[in-house]
């Protein structure tokens, strides 16, 4: 009966808290659905876009290429195939800059089997190019982002004839950017590579004869990976052993899978992130709600109820707020589903759009009634234990305002800002008590998480804009086969050149530990990027990653033994032993991929004591000067080495970790969004709870003059002190929180943890959140200026 009577008299509180709740728990139970829809996006892609399971490419001299492309395609184990042919052409790109094939590959690949039967292109923006349409191209994404391609742009081709002259191709049109298996860059790789796709019919109208020996076969097995060791004795006994096999897609689709992690793992931390912030905003302003439905207990316990019935009746208060909110859980997560997967998930995912995760929704559905319940036990055991001394009571003993309040209060002459601070810090006894301590630690809770999300944000687009927290010191990667001395010449008299450094990446074993090695030297601006320690400078130092520390169960000042990784080497090199002088965060090796916190660094003599034939012809890495674009670098060094044959040159990318990251950025932004409405949410439950309960103090005010404008000011006064405790306590303890957080996950990511203060978005958030606190109190203040003194105080 007494529920009945509550539900009738107080649902809007109710639902307030039960909508704030749903949405928390909604957006909780989302998060960590999308984290499961991401981890599973990349496998679903493979499979609905048919995709390929190994690649073969590179012809033994002396066996006829075109013959042995007929026999690998009969084999018995092959159930589809799909032949691309390479074209060895440059790009110039609407900016004019021209794009040599190794940044830049172009295949002539649509030719009615890959893309469309085989490995099957997902259209992220436009249309498939028309195979008979000369002037018509596709291009992956990664590539039309990396070099800002877009549909429309328009790319020219040049190429060599056949006697090594220029030969000018003809230009095609960007009519779509797609996706297909493959294509996804995997965990510590350079995504510097990319593919135009071209039509036949361009092929043919500009007289290109595509060689059988560049082709590669993209091979699907009748039985998958069970029929693999069946293909490989059919190629030995068809004399074709030493044809190449680069690809093979569990070993791709893993790497990817490590990218792809990173981001689910992000999505994981959020909906715990979110869980936590929520269920502490959440459960203060729960445990307060049951403080003021406690009100009448005492009356309750003289009219019969005993100690455990009045129990009850708070746990059955939550209880219905708990359903109510548990009814929102699974509309919100699934009105927000179309905002997962997220990163290179999102680009995978089969089936975007809405989705349901039933297990997802009722674990979360039960988790919120469960932990609405739960929050609310102890505030109603505790209020029905205290029940009976209110009773005792008279109500009538004085309260003493605490030095802090009376000093406030006297510091403003405004008889109404004097009211609004008491109101805000002072609690009150008998039935006009208010948990204003659980008000304002609520309200720094939300700060606080709000300000350790902007931290996180912030740092997060910075690790997105600096190169050198992932290893990169340079801009581009310069290799020369001959005359280095011509080409560092070149190089130094370019304005666009800041400088460079001799360097370039080895591979090194220390036991059975396969690493990527790093080698940088000389007076330039390239230098090794050292988190702890110091940077190896002599030919016994080197630095290891840190995963590779542990693995290698070494540390700084500890010896390891390196030898350089050459298999089938005659005689083996011998080992030699350096000393760990630092942690390392090496950069991806653009020809292979590396794991988070793999890898050593070394300097130049070191290279040269486990290998002198590379440390003498060592490539550059190049810094371009202030102010230089990356287009403008890239083109002055294309012009500077135009006349060295085999001049490669490619630009440094971010790792594909750090580069699947960037459509995350948002992620920590959206969190910031939501935790801010969770918190004007709790803030304008407690402004208006707190005006319900103390009708009777606002009925004495305007007996003794207030007007109906002071009374405004005073719950506006009430606000801003709320706010402002809580921005003095929380945003210091929030960046504190924030950095922390960053540097716990930078660590993870394998990348230099340098958190980013946003110093400009706090000192606009602190107005700002003053200004918000003043509106939501607009609501609550024109209500309690209508209170009725000669009603309220003839009724109480």
């Amino acid at each position: 009966m007494r529920l009945r009577s509550e539900l009738r008299s107080r649902w809007r509180a109710w639902l307030g808290l039960a909508v704030l709740i749903g949405l928390a728990g909604g957006a909780t139970a989302e998060a960590a659905a999308g984290a499961r829809r991401t981890e599973t996006a990349y496998p679903r892609f493979v499979q609905a876009q048919n995709g390929y399971q190994l690649v073969v490419r590179g012809f033994p001299e002396g066996i006829n290429a075109e013959r042995s492309i007929a026999r690998i395609a009969a084999m018995p184990e092959v159930a589809q195939w799909a032949r691309i042919d390479a074209v060895g052409v440059l790009a110039v790109l609407p900016s004019g800059r021209l794009v040599p094939l190794q940044e830049l590959a172009v295949s002539t690949d649509l030719m009615g089997r890959a893309g469309f039967r085989l490995n099957r292109f997902k259209v992220i923006s436009g249309r498939i190019a028309n195979p008979r349409a000369p002037g018509e191209a596709v291009i992956d994404f990664g590539t039309a982002d990396r070099e800002d391609l877009r549909v429309g742009s328009v790319v020219r081709f040049v190429g060599a004839a056949a006697d090594g002259t220029p030969r000018r191709f003809g230009a095609a049109r960007i009519v779509g950017v797609v996706a297909s298996p493959g294509q996804f860059p995997a965990v510590g790789a350079s995504s510097s590579f990319g593919r135009i796709y071209l039509t036949p019919a361009f092929v043919r109208s500009n007289g290109i004869r595509p060689s059988p020996e560049n082709a590669w076969l993209l091979i699907r097995l009748r039985h998958g990976p069970a029929d693999f060791a069946a293909f490989l004795r059919h190629l030995d006994a068809a004399g074709l052993g030493g044809v190449d096999i680069p690809y093979v897609q569990q070993t791709q689709t893993a790497a990817t899978q490590r990218s792809i992690r990173v981001e689910s793992q992000a999505l994981w931390v959020l909906a715990a992130f979110l869980a936590l912030a929520a269920l502490a905003i959440l459960g203060q302003a729960l445990a307060r709600q049951t403080y003021l439905d406690s009100a009448e207990l005492a009356t309750l316990g003289a009219l019969g109820l005993s100690r455990g019935q009045l129990a009850w009746l708070g746990v059955m208060r939550a209880g219905v707020i708990g359903v109510a909110a548990a009814c929102l859980v699974a509309p919100v997560a699934v009105l927000l589903s179309p905002l997962t997967p997220v990163g290179l998930a999102r680009l995978a995912e089969p089936n975007p759009g809405f989705a349901v995760d039933a297990t997802t929704l009722i674990v979360g559905t039960i988790s919120v009634l469960l932990l609405t319940i739960a929050a609310s036990v102890i505030p109603a055991l505790t209020a029905a234990r205290t029940a009976a001394a209110r009773a005792g009571s008279s109500g009538s003993s004085r309260e003493r305002p605490s030095a802090l309040t009376a000093a406030l209060s006297r510091s403003w002459r405004s008889p109404a800002a004097a009211a609004g601070i008491r109101m805000a810090f002072q609690p009150g006894r008998g039935p006009t008590a208010v948990p204003v301590r659980s008000a304002v630690f609520g309200a720094t809770l939300s700060v606080a998480t709000l300000a350790a999300s902007l931290v996180f944000a912030s740092s997060f687009g910075h690790l997105l804009g600096t190169p050198r927290l992932s290893g990169f010191t340079w801009d581009a990667y310069v290799a020369v086969d001959s005359q280095h001395a011509k080409a560092a010449a070149a190089l130094r008299a370019d304005p666009k050149i800041a400088g460079y450094a001799r360097g370039g990446f080895s591979s090194v074993r220390i036991g059975d530990l396969k690493l990527t090695a790093v080698v940088l030297g000389g007076p330039g601006p390239a230098k090794h990027v050292i988190t702890d320690g110091a940077a190896p400078a002599a030919g016994n130092e080197v630095a290891l990653g840190a995963a590779t520390m542990r693995a290698a169960h070494t540390a700084i000042g500890q010896s390891v033994n390196l030898v350089l990784d050459q298999a089938g080497r005659h005689p083996q090199p011998k080992p030699v032993n350096m000393r760990v002088t630092g942690t390392a965060i090496v950069p991806p090796n653009p020809f292979q991929t590396t794991g988070l916190g793999e890898g050593a660094a070394l300097a130049v003599p070191g290279l040269a004591r486990i290998d002198p034939g590379a440390a003498r012809q060592l490539p550059f890495l190049v810094r371009f000067a202030p102010g230089v674009s990356r287009d403008a670098g890239l083109a002055a060094i294309f012009n500077d080495l135009r006349g060295f044959p085999s001049a490669f040159i490619v630009a440094a990318e971010r790792p594909a970790n750090v580069a699947s990251l960037a459509s995350l950025a948002g992620v920590p932004v959206a969190l910031s969004v939501l935790l801010a409405l969770i918190g004007a949410g709790t803030l304008a439950h407690t402004l208006a709870s707190s005006i319900r309960r103390r009708r009777h103090d606002l009925a004495i005010l305007k007996s003794l003059g207030f007007l109906r404008r002071q009374v405004r000011h005073a719950v506006g006064w009430q606000a801003t002190m709320i706010a402002a405790t809580a921005l003095l306590i929380g945003l210091p303890i929030g960046i504190a929180g924030g950095r922390w957080a960053w540097r716990l996950y930078a660590a993870q990511l394998g990348v230099l943890p340098e958190p980013a203060v946003p110093l400009t978005a706090i000192l606009i958030a602190v107005p700002a959140a003053l200004a918000l606190a003043n509106l939501i109190a607009a609501a609550p203040a024109r209500a309690a200026a209508r209170t009725r003194p000669a009603t309220v105080l003839r009724t109480e």
